[in-house]
């Protein structure tokens, strides 16, 4: 199916700009044993999350069409900037020159492929006209205005014949329609042609080519579509160059034995569209110029690379990298090198960000595979592309596919596959409490507020499920004041706040606070206690007095750092996090899950955060559990993310810094109330994996300042 014009229907798939069979390679399948572990001997293990396969991927990137050479979308921003047709083809064709060269040779364009018959007709446009003057051989025929004449296949000729003409049919192994101008258009098959002579030959099968005949310099460029013609001047000139160079390049290469042609009238090649008509007619002076740029009758502007016309490839718009010709196509040019074009991610090109639903059979067909778990596209050619895809199946087994053959195989806009971005930051905890607050809707008639000292972050964890209970905002106060941010915050929300839930008791948040909080006209809730477990025990009874609770996530002191991106979570499904000691649940906490008829925990992180014994004690006290282990904190938030990625839903994921200096900001992160992964240098394998197995995450927001969350991290997530 032809794919579509960037003047006829949105941005195009130019084919200075079609991707060689080459390129489709092979699937590689590789088998590999499925994980195996052992439970110490006489301990049952605890529960793991089976193996879900997605009935369907998201899949989002940016750009439309191959990426290499010039963007169309990125030369009109240029140009709406002020910059000139030589600027701009300078930037996407490296160390190239802006020259005017001779360009009124012959151009063979083919406007039919292969078809069982082609129907021409002449169309008068003044009085006098219609005629068509056919010729095969010695023979010469014509023709009347508005008489079809058909030309199909016979044996290893094609013949001309023509129901209302008084000749008899003309058969040779060439016909030419040599006549008609001025005063008539040639209709081939529907579309109509103003300039240059039609040649019909038989094709290698059993089909009929036919191949319009025109000068490069007007007769061809000016029916050119791959641009609106609406657009700034430099822009039209620049691809009026572009295009100029591609035919001529194709010239001299010859005709192709596949058409009899020099060029396709398709995204194959160029758009040559017929004679406009309407509305389009008021346009084409434009752009008419834009070819014309030099003023002369028989020369044209093209790029040129050591006084050498270069292989002018483009396409709509790249993915803000454009792309190196030789990884794409296998053949280097030292002017298609890849670099750095947010031109092309201008507000104007409707492909700057794009998604694409995949159905779960498509991605296993593509791969060769019963199914796929995990997608792997952190495999980056030079200009950000995806060089190799490596996909996973629920059985353990592996295929590759290139990226060009995956954007193939699934009909992808392009191969500038990577997830969208955000960054949400504020000045210290508390401003990025506030920051992350701005998200919850201001008809919320509480507030939560936790500690906003690091020492007491836990506090903040175990307050973000209270906080998604009751639909309300996680703010941090100091011990003895609400602090600036907070305050400004609470004004902004104004008197729709009626009650404030105080998480900590009076040695994290003085007594000081309340009163102040009772000042502005609120009802103030303390949950507090001599110690966190106590605190986390008051909060689960809040939460369990409001709603049904049947899972805890279970977390200790020493384990807080791993358990810190459970908060996203636990705010969006809102379940308490309870914290225990080294060998059980304290007294107040056991008392509260069982008031609450909790029947299932969550156990965050290794037997190194949440001891074999406190797991003993919550299945002998008849719970089931689910232990999330990992090593470090970014394992268990890899882990919490890839069992929860669909029950938590939403389509962004949040990145957040390691580290046990940063686990406030970690929990206080979770008011997003979305699933909350940890960042580093390089991007955590745990981090890239759950990434790679969460089918919906479409959006990777930064939590954090580029000093917290460099780009780096926040670009290593987005193309994992």
């Amino acid at each position: 199916m032809p794919r579509r014009s960037l003047r006829a229907a949105g941005p195009a798939m130019i084919s200075p700009r079609t991707l060689p069979a080459l390129l489709l390679a092979a699937v590689l399948l590789v088998p590999m044993a499925a994980p195996t572990s052992a439970a110490p001997p006489g301990r049952a293990p605890a529960t793991e999350a089976a193996v879900v396969v997605p009935t369907q991927w998201q899949i989002s990137g940016s750009g439309f069409g191959h990426g290499v050479g010039m963007s169309q979308y990125g030369a009109k921003h240029l140009a709406d900037e002020g910059w000139s047709a030589r600027q701009i083809l300078a930037h996407y064709y490296a160390g190239t020159t802006y020259d005017a060269v001779p360009d009124t040779q012959q151009v063979a364009v083919s406007l039919e492929q292969s078809v069982a018959q082609s129907r021409l007709v002449g169309r008068a446009t003044a009085s006098g006209g219609g005629t068509l003057t056919l010729t095969a051989g010695s023979r010469t025929v014509s023709a009347p205005g508005g008489a079809t004449v058909v030309v199909t296949r016979s044996g290893s000729s094609v013949v001309a014949s023509c129901s209302s003409c008084s000749w008899a049919p003309l058969t040779g192994s060439r016909i030419t329609v040599t006549t008609w101008a001025a005063r008539t258009d040639l209709e081939v098959s529907g579309s109509l042609y103003r300039y240059g002579r039609l040649v019909l030959t038989p094709s290698a099968g059993s089909g009929v080519h036919a191949v319009l005949w025109v000068r490069l310099h007007d007769e061809y460029l000016d029916q050119i579509r791959e641009v609106p013609w609406s657009w700034p001047s430099s822009a039209l000139q620049a691809q009026a160059a572009a295009a100029r160079a591609y035919a001529m390049r194709k010239i001299s290469g010859g005709l192709r034995p596949e058409c009899a042609c020099h060029v396709t009238d398709t995204v194959a090649d160029q758009v040559f569209h017929p004679v406009p008509t309407g509305g389009e007619l008021a346009a084409w002076p434009r752009w008419q110029a834009a070819v014309r740029a030099t003023g002369s009758s028989s020369t044209g502007y093209v790029p040129r690379y050591g006084g050498q016309v270069v292989e002018a490839l483009y396409s709509s718009s790249n993915g803000g990298w454009s792309l190196d010709g030789g990884e794409v196509f296998g053949a280097a040019r030292p002017y298609l090198r890849s670099r750095y074009d947010p031109a092309s991610l201008g507000a104007e090109n409707p492909y700057r960000s794009w998604t694409r639903t995949i159905s779960q059979s498509s991605l296993a067909a593509a791969f060769g595979l019963p199914d796929v778990v995990r997608l792997d596209l952190s495999d980056r050619a030079t200009g950000h592309a995806v060089a190799t895809a490596r996909a996973t199946s629920s059985g353990g087994t592996t295929a590759t596919l290139t990226g060009v053959a995956l954007r193939q195989a699934l009909g992808l806009p392009s191969t500038a596959l990577r997830r969208a971005d955000a960054r949400t930051s504020g000045a210290g905890a508390p401003g990025l409490a506030v920051a992350i607050a701005r998200s919850v809707p201001t008809s919320a008639t509480s507030v939560v507020l936790a500690s906003q000292y690091e020492q007491d972050a836990l506090h903040a964890l175990v307050a973000q499920p209270l906080a998604g209970t009751l639909d309300a905002p996680l703010l941090l106060t100091g011990r003895r004041g609400l602090g600036s941010a907070t305050t400004a915050e609470l004004d902004r929300r104004g008197s729709r706040v009626r009650t404030a839930y105080v998480v900590g008791g009076p040695t994290t948040v003085e007594d000081g606070v309340l009163r102040a909080l009772r000042s502005r006209g609120l009802v103030v809730v303390r949950l507090g206690g001599s110690d966190v477990d106590s605190v986390a025990a008051a909060v689960l009874q809040q939460i369990s007095a409001r709603r049904t609770v049947r899972a805890v996530a279970v977390t200790t002191t020493t384990g807080r750092s791993a358990g810190a991106a459970f908060s996203g979570t636990a705010r969006r499904l809102r379940e308490p996090v309870v914290v225990a000691g080294s060998t059980q649940l304290p007294w107040r906490t056991r008392a509260a899950v069982g008031r609450a008829g909790v029947t299932s925990a969550h156990l965050l992180g290794g037997i190194a955060h949440v001891s074999e014994a406190v797991e003993d004690s919550l299945t002998g006290a008849g719970l089931s559990t689910v232990r999330l282990p990992g090593d470090d904190d970014a394992e268990v938030a890899g882990r919490v993310g890839e069992h929860f990625v669909r029950s938590v839903g939403g389509t962004e994921v949040v990145l957040a810094p390691a580290g046990s200096a940063r686990v406030l900001h970690r929990a206080v992160a979770g008011g997003l109330g979305e699933v909350v992964l940890v960042g580093a240098a390089p991007l955590p394998g745990a981090t890239a994996a759950a990434l790679q197995r969460a089918p919906s995450w479409t959006r990777v927001r930064a939590v954090g300042t580029t000093q917290e969350v460099p780009t780096a991290w926040l670009w290593a997530a987005r193309e994992s």
